[in-house]
């Protein structure tokens, strides 16, 4: 996990900007566009080198202590949902 305070609140605040998008209703955020983003981010993240995806990996892990449920169980699939995790992981 990185000490850097700025990773840390841009990791949080993707965390949360994710959890977002599986948390709120239809009527609030069209079912299509938070696909899309989601897609986008996965997208985004799959140029990372296996190495860079196993370090966010690992830091989103870290992070999900602090986050209350229903947040923290969508923090802890996250990676595997971001397609961050090696096949054999």
């Amino acid at each position: 996990m990185s000490d850097d305070p700025v990773f840390t609140a841009v990791l949080d605040s993707l965390l949360g900007c994710l959890a977002f998008f599986e948390l709120c209703d239809d009527e609030t955020l069209h079912p299509d566009i938070a696909v899309q983003q989601l897609e986008d981010v996965v997208s985004c993240l799959g140029g990372l080198e296996p190495a860079e995806r196993a370090r966010l990996a690992a830091a989103i892990a870290a992070r999900a202590e602090h986050f209350r449920p229903p947040l923290r169980q969508i923090v802890e699939e996250t990676p595997e949902a971001l397609g961050l995790l090696e096949e054999d992981d």
